[in-house]
């Protein structure tokens, strides 16, 4: 566990000198955000139906462009294989990777996901769905987001690919995240999609280590 946390400190600290990968994907969705009431018009009604929908939409894409950085890095400056030879287990190392990627994404994600709800008029009783439901899905965004890494950090520019890979199965995440915020701005109860939320961060926790493990490995042959 002393490897583990290092290992997500090292990024950690990586992140915050680059800090770019911080304020990127936020400037990205404000400037998104800003283009809806111009194309759509003032209305708040209108800004309000589709809100639910365009605030996860936003999170998505912020965090898709910052995917292809999880492993590329590492595997470039020869770390990855400095994790086998240490003898440190790889499905850890994925998860630290992982975690480092959520909070330096993931987490100001969710901090800023209001301030989009505000500008979109998102009704009020719907901001403590769509903060749970944030912190539930963006982890998997980061889990899944590592497999999808995992597979392409041999290639030269895989961002497109790796957006390809991975989109089907965020998909899911997505819709289900988007449902619950719906159903509570509609006055309707969101647990089945909460549910469904929490059941895929489970799964996705579980099988997702294992399957970046096994993908770095076939990289690294």
């Amino acid at each position: 566990m002393n490897r583990f946390w290092h290992l997500c400190q090292r990024d950690l600290i990586s992140a915050w000198r680059k800090k770019s990968g911080i304020y990127q994907p936020l400037v990205f969705q404000l400037l998104i955000v800003t283009l809806f009431p111009l194309g759509l018009g003032a209305g708040a009604q209108t800004l309000a139906k589709i809100a639910p929908a365009v605030v996860w939409i936003l999170a998505l894409l912020g965090t898709l462009i910052t995917l292809e950085h999880i492993f590329k890095d590492d595997y470039e400056d020869g770390s990855l294989s400095l994790y086998l030879l240490s003898g440190m287990s790889l499905p850890l190392a994925v998860m630290s990777k992982a975690l480092a990627h959520w909070i330096t994404t993931g987490l100001p994600a969710i901090i800023f996901a209001p301030v989009i709800g505000v500008l979109l008029h998102l009704p009020e009783q719907a901001y403590g769905v769509l903060m749970l439901s944030l912190l539930l899905a963006t982890p998997i965004f980061s889990l899944l987001g590592s497999v999808g890494s995992a597979l392409t950090l041999n290639l030269r520019s895989g961002g497109l690919l790796l957006s390809v890979l991975v989109m089907p199965l965020l998909a899911p995440v997505l819709i289900f995240g988007a449902g619950a915020v719906l159903e509570t701005a509609l006055g309707n109860s969101a647990q089945g999609h909460l549910l469904l939320l929490m059941g895929s961060f489970v799964m996705t926790l579980t099988l997702a280590p294992l399957a970046a493990s096994a993908a770095i490995k076939v990289n690294l042959e």
